[in-house]
């Protein structure tokens, strides 16, 4: 644990090793995220188990191999790790895997030096040294890009474009309540009555708004390369593709306009239309993983997450940040979401025919 260079080891409290329940009560009040006890005796107790897997290797004829021979019903050996409740399982993880890796790497040592003890005895031949058998081989981490710098994913590259995308969507509350309120002070029954199509009317609503989230989304985007990295977090990286990056924009400011154009026209009233509004957007957002990651979701919940235009969304954008993505990559990810304005669009616009005519 020591040596993967993330924790703190003390093997004292106050200069005293800590009974059972002080180490207890300690992780549990915070004082230290993990306590760990290697059981006394642990050490023989892998050493018999070992030498009963040997033992059972060979034919019965060979008799016993040890002296004395190993007990098979004598137990495992137990490592307790107790955790602070509050531990993260990324964290758990960790402290698990540096322990496999130690313990596995006890084994071996163990089983090569019994192993060698066992050639000494029959063979007489004793060995220089004991095997080194840890990181034999070497893992090479790489991503699959074709990029050539490497844009290692980070809690920037998840964030902003996360709440770029969220702050978008929150257009549906001023447009929804705009319609509404055309609607009370007559402008609406007015402007219907001019001449042309009163899908005209929507289209110049969605084109004011559709401008605004473009505005939102520059403006965070920027903070992300400029600001941010002024306080000390990494900057953002935008990927190759300036062209996939405007149209995946354009692509979720139409739809976050025409989600807004949908909401007013269905609702009845302003407070209708801002509750029924920030509510859907944020339920959308919970489920699309802007708050927490998909990866991090349970499989049903990433099948669930597919039904959120704010995960297409996201999704876009990851795919230009991270995995340098360009036009035909991210295509995917457009259609859906201009086929979500326009399915939002026409159904405001068909239902505003349909109040119209009764």
């Amino acid at each position: 644990l020591r040596s993967a260079g993330f924790f703190e080891i003390h093997e004292l409290v106050h200069d005293t090793q800590p009974s059972l329940e002080q180490l207890k009560k300690l992780v549990n009040f915070g004082k230290y995220m993990v306590g760990i006890i290697i059981k006394e005796g642990a050490s023989e107790a892998l050493r018999n188990k070992i030498r009963c897997e040997i033992q059972q290797m060979f034919p019965q004829e060979e008799g016993d191999l040890f002296s004395p021979p190993p007990d098979p019903d004598k137990p495992y050996p137990e490592i307790d790790i107790y955790f602070d409740p509050i531990t993260q399982p990324t964290f758990k993880h960790a402290v698990k895997s540096a322990l496999n890796e130690f313990t596995y790497a006890v084994e071996a040592k163990m089983i090569m030096g019994i192993y060698a003890q066992m050639l000494n005895d029959i063979v007489g031949i004793e060995l220089n040294r004991s095997g080194n058998f840890k990181n034999m081989i070497n893992l090479n981490e790489q991503y699959a890009g074709n990029r050539k710098k490497i844009i290692v994913p980070n809690a920037v590259q998840h964030n902003v474009p996360a709440w770029t995308i969220f702050a978008m969507f929150f257009i549906v509350i001023p447009l929804a309540g705009n319609i509404i309120k055309e609607r009370e002070s007559g402008m609406s029954l007015r402007l219907r009555t001019m001449p042309g199509s009163n899908l005209a009317v929507i289209f110049g609503k969605a084109n004011v708004y559709f401008m605004v989230g473009i505005l939102q989304a520059v403006f965070m985007l920027l903070i992300g390369v400029f600001v941010l990295p002024m306080v000390g977090m990494p900057a953002l990286e935008l990927g190759s593709s300036i062209l996939a990056l405007l149209l995946v924009t354009i692509s979720i400011s139409l739809a976050a306009s025409g989600y807004g154009i949908l909401i007013g026209t269905i609702s009845t009233s302003q407070e209708q239309s801002s509750i029924f509004g920030s509510i859907s957007v944020v339920i959308l957002a919970a489920i699309g993983g802007i708050w927490i990651p998909t990866f991090m979701m349970s499989e049903k919940m990433n099948i669930l997450s597919k039904l959120s235009p704010l995960n297409w969304g996201l999704d876009a954008y990851y795919d230009i940040f991270l995995r340098n993505a360009d036009v035909s990559d991210i295509l995917i990810y457009i259609l859906p979401l201009l086929l979500f304005a326009l399915g939002c669009i026409l159904a405001s616009w068909l239902y505003n025919r349909y109040k119209t005519s009764n």
